[in-house]
């Protein structure tokens, strides 16, 4: 039971304690989880994995320039189409026929050859870099290494057949358009000799050269004649002869002047459309040439098989199987029984509200803790070998931890005032409180002390049998006045320790205890014994412990280990309370010391101590 985070924070000594007292949860779940991924990874068919790594450059070797227009460029799209051929179907028919032509019989017959084929394959990016795993998955381990070369030759193959063709298509283009592109130029050539012949062009830069002298010297004789005309109008009229040849003269070089520039123009126009033409013809010789180059790099690089996939390392037959990873599949089997016992294991922990360790009854009951009884189940087999323990195995544990309880039940009162008269009670029934009384009582009786046990649940008695006695008469003779308490109380085999026994099942025992003459046998056996231990019915069943209890010098109360929940145990408290019994504190009975902390782990070395010593 974990506490409650009102009372103490929870630590991590709460949760290994958890583990430990339900460890067998956590091994039920270990044994169930790992027995089952055992089985399963033994039923699977060992598969093989055998893989091939290739290289996908970025470029195409430089074999030629036209190689540029196909080289890959390396990115997401382009590797992840390289990965669709390989996995690709038409890739798997070709593969799967080569093999065949080769003497493999593997895929003879199959409905879908190639689907069979590719269920084994498959193609990883090596993060990082440029390289392809091509691996196979086979139960063969040869036939994964040999499926997975088969794969990577064949997508190579088919690289550099798709290349070949790629080739072909180009230089047939090529050669089309070097044919197209032959006639343009013959054309744009016949075309410039047609307009030289037509404007019976020579040379048209000595043209140009006489044309320009001939307009610079008509420009001379222009500005000289109009100087002269200036000096002659100085002296004489415009109609003055010699003006009148001057202005004469002048006319006729401006008429030839206008004409050379005509024909300038001209020339200047059929100069252009020459060189227009002459550049045609240049630039179509030029193309036809680069193209003609083109197609001739294109014939050799036919001829060659070249590829931008290159074969690093080829696969080799594997060692082992690689699926299935029993190591892994066991270990993944533990860690899954652990996590669910341990998940299981708190889950019934918090729903678990029963006391089962010293510190839930100082944290829950909020008693006193006067000691604890281990489980007797080793010592002892029969509910009488369980009553007598401290008397037959003397130097046991159980004895000491009877003895531990002897010891603080003496401390837990004064000395002027001892504890005369101790009643052991429990909340309910089968939580061993008569066991505890008569193991107290022997102990007690060890340490030389004369101790009567008065057994008051007359309901149920079983003192008498388990110590040898005759109980036809005992308490309720005593009290009902069949019988005298010399009678009445019995003599046993242990020394220093007497019974009275329960005696007759009387129809009224709680009648019977709560008459005067209850009173009258306690004080006449605290005369005569040193110490009596009272051996109650349990507190919440009948009214009868509740009339003992305010008797009493003290109240022991038993507390089975693990049996009862909180609430039982609070409101057996809580009667007891309201009985205004003076409670000394808790027995715990039962406990299995190997599941709880290390309060009860010293208890247990220290009676082992003992034991060995004695």
């Amino acid at each position: 039971m974990l506490p409650s985070s009102q009372l103490r924070d929870i630590t991590i000594k709460d949760y290994l304690l958890i583990i430990k007292r339900r460890i067998w949860i956590i091994l039920v779940c270990l044994a169930i989880t790992t027995t089952d991924a055992t089985m399963k990874t033994l039923k699977k068919v060992p598969l093989y994995q055998a893989g091939a790594r290739i290289l996908i450059e970025r470029a195409m070797p430089e074999i030629a320039p036209i190689r540029q227009v196909y080289a890959p460029s390396w990115d997401r799209e382009y590797i992840q189409s390289q990965i669709n051929i390989i996995t690709s179907r038409s890739l798997a028919k070709k593969v799967v026929e080569d093999l065949i032509a080769a003497g493999d019989n593997t895929f003879v017959g199959m409905k879908e050859p190639e689907g069979a084929f590719l269920a084994g394959a498959r193609v990883n990016i090596v993060a990082g870099t440029q390289l392809l795993d091509v691996n196979y998955v086979s139960t063969d381990p040869i036939k994964a290494a040999k499926f997975a070369n088969a794969l990577t030759e064949g997508y190579i193959k088919e690289d550099v057949t798709r290349r070949a063709e790629a080739d072909k298509y180009a230089s047939g283009w090529l050669e089309i358009q070097l044919t197209e592109l032959n006639k343009k130029l013959r054309d744009s050539e016949a075309g410039l000799n047609d307009y030289i012949q037509k404007n019976e062009i020579i040379t048209l830069a000595d043209v140009e050269r006489k044309t320009v002298s001939i307009l610079e010297n008509l420009k001379g004789q222009k500005i000289g004649m109009e100087n002269e005309i200036i000096e002659l109008s100085k002296r004489y009229k415009p109609k003055h002869p010699k003006m009148l040849n001057s202005n004469t003269r002048l006319e006729a070089v401006n008429k030839s002047l206008d004409e050379e520039t005509r024909k300038l123009l001209e020339l200047n126009t059929k100069t252009i459309q020459y060189n227009a033409l002459k550049r045609e013809v240049e630039s179509d010789k030029s193309l036809y040439e680069a193209l003609l180059k083109r197609i001739k790099e294109t014939e050799v690089s036919k001829q060659l098989e070249t590829t931008n996939i290159r074969i690093i390392d080829l696969a080799q037959v594997p060692g082992g199987p690689f699926s299935p990873n029993r190591q892994r599949d066991v270990s993944r089997g533990i860690m899954l029984g652990f996590f669910l016992g341990a998940v299981l294991a708190f889950i019934l922990e918090y729903l678990d509200s029963t006391v089962k360790t010293a510190g839930d009854i100082e944290t829950y009951v909020r008693l006193p803790f006067l000691g604890y009884v281990p489980s007797a189940k080793r010592e002892a087999k029969t509910t009488k070998d369980i009553d007598l323990l401290s008397h037959n195995i003397p130097n046991s544990r159980i004895a000491e931890a009877y003895r531990s309880i002897r010891t603080s039940i003496i401390f837990s009162s004064p000395e002027d005032k001892p504890l005369k008269t101790i009643l052991i009670t429990s909340a309910s029934p089968q939580e061993g409180k008569t066991t505890i009384t008569i193991n107290l009582g022997i102990v007690f009786a060890h340490a030389n002390e004369k101790i009567l046990i008065l057994e008051a649940d007359m309901r149920k008695p079983r003192i008498g049998s388990s110590l040898g006695i005759d109980d036809k008469e005992g308490l309720s003779s005593f009290l009902a006045g069949t019988a005298t308490l010399d009678i009445a109380i019995k003599r046993t085999p242990i020394p220093n320790l007497f019974v009275l026994p329960g005696g007759p099942k009387p129809p009224n025992p709680a009648e019977l205890l709560s008459s005067a003459k209850s009173h009258q046998l306690l004080e006449e056996v605290k005369a005569r014994f040193d110490r009596i231990i009272i051996d109650a019915p349990p507190i919440l069943t009948v009214t009868d412990a509740a009339i003992l209890a305010n008797m009493a010098d003290g109240v022991a109360y038993v507390i089975r280990a693990a049996f009862r929940n909180i609430e039982v145990i609070l409101n057996s408290r809580q009667r007891l309370n309201e009985a205004k019994a003076r409670i000394i504190g808790v027995i715990l009975n039962n406990v299995n010391v190997k599941k709880e902390d290390s309060y009860y782990y010293y208890h247990y070395y220290y009676g082992q101590e003992k034991e060995t010593k004695t």
